[in-house]
């Protein structure tokens, strides 16, 4: 072929080039053999493929073998979400009462649900750690929030006695009024701030002529304080909201402690309970993965390789 003949070929070449249709191209099966024995096919060997359900420690965040359990995942999260709803229900903002939780069979029904999966679940194969840490939360938070309710019902309790003493106090001075004593003889005993400012609708009892508009504007202002401070409608509504709470929590606390013993007994028996002089190498390393949190875990997983990086681009700079 000549030189001219031959740079004519290389110009269409760079005009037309070669198009492939991928489309076309077909790709040989991948041949998986359900046992566990390499088979010998066509000259070549076929390694089998052992699905991802039967590999030990499926679905286990402590397996060697990483592995997701489709039935367990599925079960822990719509317990999870429980736990979500059973948060709101108790958290001190929350707008729903729990003033009648005991007729309340939805209330029952939901820590009942939590509590028999926290009781039932594998905690051997599959320890659901994100559970456990939920659960170790609610607890403690059902605790503080008790701790809370019982001060505050002492001190609620403490302000009604107070108000109750008011109140007589205050229906005292209002009886000297009406029956004309001098001022000074009553005065002396208004002296809490609550009850101060009524001196000046006793004194206008005690002159005013009975019937008179202004007599008895000031004994119907009077007449409400006394009976606003001996009942205390404010706290007495507080108590039972306060106490009918107490006694939800209590039950919580009471149906969730079982559970929250058992995960921690196999947390500790199966990775915690390990000497620290008898862990070297990739069991200490292990022995402290197990030890953090899920929140941990994932900035340890995807988190802190960026930070470091960027960390190591800074210096480089």
């Amino acid at each position: 072929m000549s030189e001219a003949n031959l740079n004519q070929n290389n110009d269409n070449i760079y005009k037309h080039p070669l198009k492939i249709d991928f489309s076309k191209i077909i790709v040989p099966e991948e041949h998986i053999v359900p046992n566990n024995s390499p088979i010998e096919s066509d000259n070549h060997i076929v390694t089998p493929v052992t699905p991802v359900s039967e590999i030990k420690g499926s679905g286990n965040v402590f397996a060697d073998t990483p592995g997701v359990s489709k039935t367990s995942s599925t079960g822990l999260q719509r317990i999870v979400q429980k736990l979500d709803k059973l948060e709101k229900m108790i958290n001190p903002n929350s707008k729903k009462s729990l003033i009648l939780w005991e007729e309340d069979n939805s209330f029952k029904n939901l820590i009942s649900s939590i509590v028999s999966y926290a009781t039932t679940c594998d905690i051997e194969n599959e320890f659901p750690i994100e559970l456990y840490d939920r659960l170790k939360a609610l607890g403690e938070d059902v605790e503080h929030q008790i701790a809370e309710g019982s001060a505050k019902i002492t001190q609620l309790n403490e302000q009604q006695k107070i108000n109750t003493a008011l109140g007589q106090v205050l229906s005292n001075a209002y009886v000297s009024a009406t029956a004309g004593l001098p001022r000074e003889e009553y005065e002396a005993n208004l002296v809490d701030p609550e009850i101060v400012e009524y001196k000046e609708y006793l004194a206008t009892i005690a002159t005013c002529e009975p019937g008179s508009d202004e007599y008895v504007k000031a004994e119907k202002l009077i007449k409400s304080k006394i009976n606003n401070l001996e009942n205390s409608v404010h706290i007495t509504i507080d108590l039972e909201r306060t106490t009918s709470k107490g006694g939800a929590l209590q039950y919580i606390k009471a149906e969730v402690t079982p559970a929250i013993s058992r995960l921690a007994e196999a947390y500790n028996k199966q990775y915690a309970a390990q000497n620290a002089t008898e862990i070297d190498g990739e069991d200490a390393i292990m022995a402290l993965t197990v030890k953090k949190s899920l929140t941990e875990k994932i900035y340890d997983t995807f988190v802190k390789p960026f930070a470091n990086l960027f960390r190591r681009k800074k210096k480089a700079k």
